[in-house]
């Protein structure tokens, strides 16, 4: 399970940040079209930013945003770094039957703060799945200095939320183990009468938290995304205007 920058014969000027999974044979069996760039510094393009596209060339089901690949090592998911910021990413998962999640990559001062620990915890926790959460390494740059923007703290959380595999450090090539036993998992799914949460969702009452837009979708239909400063006029502060304007913010 891996991500990658790429490009789509639909949208050949402009490229996504893709998740994929790749199988024993070389296949890829899954890509996941990541929903969540970090704004404003990440300028790939997301499904959203070519709603009206995208729902044409995949349809507007869950499989179109939340792929899930059924592998012989357990049904995998992906929700790369800023995604899992937002929890619908991880039940959207959940809800195509995803029982390993990818979780990479998320950087300071997100790490530092543990924001990075809590998002992972939360995520399996609500949605009875591991989360494999490994974090880059250093940048090299240009002038060969190698910086560390992430802040290590790769973990692997069970489906209780626990963390099960820990590494505290970064900056420097490592890795970080722990055993997924998917017997357990699939034991919890079906047999508690509590905390596997997803069949107890009251979907008629949480649909209407939803019913008027609030990010705004086709953003980068006819263009290519804003720089840092067009994207504060254009995104960030109508957005905060928003938020005021329906008296979620004083």
């Amino acid at each position: 399970m891996a991500q990658a920058k790429a490009l789509h014969p639909a949208f050949p000027d402009r490229y996504f940040n893709v998740g994929f999974v790749i199988d024993p044979e070389g296949e890829i069996v899954l890509r996941h079209y990541k929903l969540a760039p970090l704004p404003p510094i990440e300028h790939s393009l997301t499904p959203h930013d070519v709603l009206d596209q995208w729902t044409q060339l995949y349809g507007s089901g869950p499989d179109a945003y939340w792929p899930v690949a059924d592998t012989a090592v357990g049904r995998l998911g992906v929700m790369m770094a800023n995604e899992a910021s937002y929890p619908e990413n991880a039940r959207g998962l959940a809800l195509g039957g995803c029982e390993i999640a990818y979780r990479a990559s998320y950087p300071l001062p997100g790490v530092a703060s543990d924001a990075f620990d809590i998002q992972n915890r939360a995520r399996a926790l609500d949605n009875t799945m591991y989360v494999l959460a490994p974090n880059p390494a250093s940048y090299t740059g240009a002038d060969g200095q190698r910086i560390d923007f992430f802040g290590g703290h790769s973990t692997i959380t069970d489906h209780t939320g626990r963390t099960i595999g820990h590494l505290d450090h970064g900056g420097v090539a490592t890795f970080v183990t722990a055993t997924i036993d998917l017997p357990a998992l699939r034991r919890q799914r079906t047999t508690a009468a509590w905390t596997n949460w997803a069949k107890d969702l009251r979907t008629e009452l949480y649909r209407t938290l939803y019913d008027q837009p609030i990010y705004p979708a086709n953003l980068y239909a006819d263009r290519p995304p804003y720089n840092h400063a067009e994207y504060r006029e254009h995104v960030t502060e109508p957005q905060i205007e928003l938020m005021r304007a329906r008296g979620v913010w004083l």
